[in-house]
């Protein structure tokens, strides 16, 4: 059952047009350009980092404690080892706060002697908070015969151990190198360690000594292995303690300086990857839509090239065939017997049958090829289809159907239309009708739905009680080269009729449609909007030329 739509050899082009005008655009704006977008985003990183840098610097405290002799923090006193039975002398200047001077004498083990500094010893709690002091500068100007000088510091003990000293303070010391005449010391904290001595004492180890600078008692300068005879004078011109810490609050806008680089860098980098994505995809795009154009014309190319093959073809096949045709009409006028006259049918027929394959063929290259051809001219439209009617009477006959063809009295005799193309979609109907129903009846019917000015919309329905079609194909019934109906229906016919009578229905503005149900019979319809033809058919119409174009 030839029941199908031609497929067109055009390759539809799937290009995307975002690209090509994302492309223009960016051309017109070259400040849109992807060297600049990461421009703006190293602008974008480096304002990130600097408001971080900003909330760093800002969340840091700096903190200086400097002891000078115009500082009111501190008792300065002198000492020597004659408190503990040794003959060295110390005296500071009165007149001159932290400036003093020694004479080292023997008597005493481990002469000495130094100058204190107590801190803060006025307030109820005294001492001074040294935890968030890093380093100290000493500045003096220093004329003695020794080369070294002791910085200490007298601090408390951590709670667990200040039970076990009883209150007596930790002594932390270390040497620092001097030169006769003016000195700056530069002393990291952390190099002050507790003394031997002072450990012994105590029966303590430098781990378990653990001070707590929260409570710093006293700075002290002192010999450092004084030996006896040595004279000394040191004039302090001030002690700087400096040092820089975080409080809790100052600590979170760190983390919040941190976080907010960290997530302008992943926005940045985020930024630049999905940029780079999109770019590389519309690069795809562009490198798939060249692709498809190439692939667009290559198909182009072989469809014409298969069309005029086939146009040819046909042709050539056609012009032979008609001449066998014509000689077996001209053997059945002479006389034969009755198997001569069997064997001229059969020659007659297949030739009649190869004759309108070829034509089929020929009509779906054309349309294939863009060419296929309409001739509209007035013709009695009535008489056309009472025509096909008359040629499908005999072989329903034979099959035991009743044929019927119905016009409508409203109906116009006179149209402005090919008549040719009328009658070979009607002719594919009623065949196939003919073709696949083996009881019942056929009926070919032709009424007005509207008409309009000098323009009638007609409708043609050829229904019949034959075996029916699936609904699964009743779509591909219009495909070329594709039959609906059992095998055994399908022996006869290329499966062009339909997919080309859609073309033409097509082409003539209308629409072709199928009912149908398996075991019942089917019902095609055909729209179609004609003008309406005055006068008679006296006088020789002139044909109007319409072509089917790929997008008919």
């Amino acid at each position: 059952m030839g029941r199908g739509r031609p497929r067109g050899s055009v390759v539809q082009q799937l290009t995307d047009p975002a690209p090509v005008a994302a492309a223009g655009e960016q051309a017109r704006k070259p400040w849109l350009g992807y060297a600049n977008l990461r421009l703006e985003a190293g602008v974008f990183l480096l304002v990130a980092v600097s408001f971080a840098a900003v909330l760093g610097k800002s969340a840091i405290t700096n903190q200086t404690l400097t002891l000078s002799p115009e500082s009111s923090r501190f008792v300065g006193y002198a000492y020597s080892d004659a408190e503990n039975g040794g003959r060295s002398t110390a005296a500071g200047d009165p007149a001159r706060p932290l400036s003093w001077s020694c004479e080292i004498r023997q008597g005493a083990a481990y002469p000495y002697c130094g100058y204190g500094l107590k801190l803060d010893a006025g307030e109820a709690v005294g001492g001074a908070d040294f935890s968030h002091l890093q380093a100290a500068t000493l500045r003096l100007a220093y004329h003695g015969t020794g080369q070294r000088l002791r910085l200490i510091l007298k601090v408390d003990a951590d709670a667990a151990l200040s039970t076990r000293l009883k209150g007596e303070p930790l002594t932390l010391a270390t040497d620092v190198p001097v030169v006769g005449g003016d000195n700056t010391i530069e002393v990291p904290l952390d190099q002050l360690a507790p003394e031997d001595w002072w450990l012994a004492r105590h029966g303590l180890t430098a781990a378990q000594a653990k001070p707590d600078f929260r409570k710093v008692r006293a700075v002290v300068i002192a010999t450092s292995n004084a030996k006896p005879g040595e004279r000394l004078a040191v004039s302090v011109q001030d002690i700087t303690f400096r040092g820089a810490y975080l409080s809790a609050e100052q600590f979170y806008l760190i983390i919040l300086g941190l976080w907010l680089v960290g997530s302008a860098g992943f926005l940045v980098y985020r930024f630049l990857r999905v940029r780079h994505a999109y770019e590389a995809r519309q690069q795809r795009h562009l490198r798939r839509a060249q692709l498809l154009a190439d692939a667009h014309a290559e198909a182009e190319a072989a469809s014409h090239a298969k069309s005029r093959f086939l146009g040819n073809m046909s042709h050539e096949l056609r012009t032979p065939l008609n001449a066998i045709i014509g000689y077996t009409y001209w053997l059945g006028r002479t006389e034969l017997d009755a198997k001569q006259r069997a064997a001229v049918k059969t020659v007659q027929a297949s030739g009649e049958h190869l004759l309108a394959v070829i034509s089929d063929i020929l009509d779906v290259a054309k349309i294939e090829a863009g060419t296929f051809d309409l001739l509209a001219a007035p013709f009695d439209l009535p008489t056309c289809v009472e025509g096909v009617g008359e040629m499908f009477v005999l072989p329903a006959e034979e099959k035991g159907l009743a044929l019927a063809v119905h016009i409508a009295p409203e109906v116009p005799r006179l149209v402005d239309a090919d008549e040719k193309r009328v009658r070979q979609v009607l002719i594919n109907l009623v065949g196939n009708a003919v073709k696949f129903t083996t009881s019942g009846r056929i009926d070919l019917r032709v009424s007005v739905l509207d008409r309009k000015g000098g323009a009638a919309r007609l409708c043609f329905v050829v229904e019949d009680t034959g075996v029916g079609i699936a609904a699964d194909q009743l779509e591909s019934i219009f495909r070329p080269f594709e039959q609906a109906g059992e095998a055994a229906d399908r022996n006869h016919g290329t499966g062009l009729g339909l997919s080309i009578s859609r073309q033409i229905v097509a082409l003539m503005q209308g629409e072709i449609g199928v009912e149908s149900t398996p075991g019942q019979g089917s019902r095609f319809t055909i729209e179609i909007t004609v003008p309406v033809a005055q006068g008679e058919l006296d006088a020789p119409a002139v044909p109007k030329l319409r072509r089917l174009t790929a997008s008919s």
